[in-house]
């Protein structure tokens, strides 16, 4: 045991005075009383009450001693030197992802790292303060710069794991906040590691704890819906993040009835596929589970929507593009016209207008995909190299531009409000933007000056574009929806509110104004509810989407032990240093109970000695 204040140790010569008192004669009056007889105890007391009567067993005396030696050892502060991962003023980062509710250990990665955030509050010392920060789908402060822990310990409590990835770079704009103007703040990390390697540096000395044991994980990737030359079909794809191949069998529900049983085989670290064309001819909603147990549940299970599109018309104005034509052709519920650059255009209205090449007519307002020069460039650039790709954008889902190579590309000025998608150094190369007039997109080169036609990217470019460029009334962009991921809500002409239900039950209303509704309630996993009203509260329509993980950074579970702050590595930490444990409170408990006991033996000493004298 150690002391901070080893000087208040002197209270306990304080121990000499009361043992004093104890020895020292007692003082009575001389009375003058008929007869001794009844008084020999008292003559006996008054015997041995010389001025420094021996010392006698008293337990009022003990108890008083007891309660001095306690008081002093608790004003001296002993503490304990115990293992710590950090010391004084700290910002805890608590990983709330999708990952971190793998069960590989007991109970489960979040309430380890929990724990962990618990044992750095307990061990922070008198005049430290802590900030603490769940990081999720929306990174949020559950405490800021306290040094109150049972403040600290109740933001704990009271925090869950999410079912989405974490946004870390909201989350370390949060940290550069909570740290700025306060003196040296370290910085504690408590995660399995399933972080992006292009984070930026924090201000202060960075820690990392480390959750998780291991590996075994299978989760479901892919599963997507569509239209075929032969009625529906599906696209299933399982991967396998342990070290050993795997066989599971993979259910298949229709609309929540069993229809079909296949079986994969895995190899470790690998993934496997199958193409389902044998499905009910009336399916909605079709649902994927994994027959196993491993140590993530929440990506053995997934679902998709079929779409209830209602033919679009399409006019393509091309020189010729056999590339463009047939992925354009091959997307479902598209009824496409094509144009020679030289005839005029049709008076009927098209939802989408797609122009490759350059634009020389006037073309009607709605939705418009530009390819190729425009009239608003400027010249062209031949560094075409990509340098950067929005691959968190809903229309980059499933698009490798990495092995696409352009002969040169025309410098196109971004429209305000418009969102680089794909970019070289020389200029942006795929940008979006909304407009009053509809919505625009714009590929800066022209496809027979790339390779981007022979690129299995290419297919999914275009229905990706084509699915976000022809909104309807329902759900926008209803396929591979992510948990905490906004989703927008078209609404009807028609329509005054929208009813969103999820699948909890929870019910969400959305009005409708001027700018199509955004519904971010998309926390849990499953099967959604979009329906529109009327004014006289009529169903005018009812749509479904779903939301899965389908994240390959949250289902791949293994433990990382390095990860990388502002291109530096951090490794785990190891709990080297030592920390200071108080426990004076606790001796102040016990001498606060040992004070009761002693008044309670005096009185009831006091209570015996009434009665016999009575008697």
């Amino acid at each position: 045991m150690n002391l901070l204040a080893p000087t208040a140790l002197v209270f306990a010569a304080l121990g000499i005075p009361i043992i004093l008192l104890y020895m020292l004669k007692l003082r009575r009056r001389d009375v003058l009383v008929s007869s001794t007889f009844l008084w020999q105890r008292l003559l006996r007391d008054r015997e041995a009450n010389a001025p420094w009567q021996r010392l006698r067993s008293n337990l009022l005396l003990l108890l008083q001693l007891l309660v001095l030696l306690l008081l002093t050892v608790a004003l001296a502060r002993p503490f304990l030197f115990t293992p710590v991962v950090i010391q004084g003023d700290v910002v805890i980062l608590l990983d709330r992802s999708a990952s971190m509710q793998a069960t590989d250990v007991q109970p489960s990665r979040f309430e380890a790292a929990r724990q962990a955030a618990e044992g750095i509050v307990d061990d922070l010392g008198s005049g430290d303060a802590a900030s603490l920060i769940a990081v999720g789908p929306r990174p949020a402060i559950l405490a800021a710069a306290t040094s109150d822990r049972a403040v600290l310990r109740r933001a704990l409590d009271g925090v869950a794991p999410s079912n989405g990835a974490a946004d870390w770079e909201t989350a370390f704009a949060l940290v550069a906040a909570a740290a700025s103007g306060a003196g040296e703040t370290q910085i504690v990390i408590i995660s399995d590691g399933a972080m992006p390697e292009s984070l930026p540096p924090l201000p202060g000395e960075v820690h990392f704890v480390q959750v998780g044991a291991g590996s075994e994980n299978l989760g479901i990737t892919v599963l997507a819906a569509r239209e075929g030359s032969s009625g529906l079909q599906a696209f299933l794809q399982v991967a396998n993040w342990d070290d050993a191949p795997a066989d599971v069998a993979v259910e298949l529900w229709a609309d929540g009835v069993l229809f079909d049983v296949r079986r994969l085989d895995i190899p470790a670290h690998g993934d496997s596929s199958i193409a389902l064309d044998d499905l009910p001819y009336d399916l909605s909603l079709l649902e994927a589970r994994l027959a196993n147990g491993d140590s993530l549940a929440l990506d053995d299970v997934a679902w998709t929507v079929r779409s209830t599109a209602s033919t679009r018309r399409v006019l393509l104005v091309t020189p010729g593009n056999l590339f463009l034509e047939r992925a354009l052709e091959m997307l479902p519920g598209i009824e496409l016209t094509r144009l020679s650059p030289n005839q005029p255009l049709p008076s009927e209205p098209y939802d989408l207008v797609v122009c490759d090449g350059p634009i020389t007519a006037t073309l009607p307002p709605g939705n418009l995909w530009a390819i190729g020069p425009s009239a608003d460039a400027t010249g062209f650039f031949t560094d075409t190299v990509l340098s950067r790709v929005a691959s968190d954008h809903p229309l980059m889902r499933y698009v490798d531009l990495g092995a696409v190579h352009v002969l040169r590309a025309w410098a196109v000025e971004p429209p305000p409000g418009a969102r680089v998608l794909a970019e070289a150094a020389g200029g942006p190369l795929l940008l979006v933007a909304e407009r009053p007039e509809g919505r625009w997109a714009a590929l800066t080169f022209s496809l027979h000056e790339s390779d981007l036609p022979l690129q299995v990217a290419f297919p999914i470019l275009v229905s990706n574009l084509t699915n976000w460029l022809l909104p309807q009334g329902g759900v926008v962009e209803t396929t591979a929806l992510h948990p905490g991921q906004p989703i927008a809500m078209q609404p009807d002409p028609e329509a005054t509110r929208i009813l969103v239900t999820a699948p909890d039950g929870a019910a969400h209303v959305l009005a409708v104004g001027e700018a199509p509704p955004l519904f971010a309630a998309t926390d849990l996993p499953g099967v959604y509810h979009v329906a529109q009203f009327g004014a006289g509260d009529e169903l005018l329509r009812s749509d479904r989407f779903a939301v899965n993980l389908f994240d390959a950074a949250e289902s791949d579970i293994a433990p990382q032990e390095t990860i990388w702050i502002g291109q530096a590595a951090v490794g785990a930490a190891v709990e080297a240093e030592q920390g200071q444990r108080e426990f004076w409170p606790w001796l102040a408990v016990i001498a606060l109970g040992v004070m009761g006991v002693e008044w309670w033996a005096y009185y009831r000493g006091l209570g015996r000695q009434n009665k016999r004298m009575i008697r």
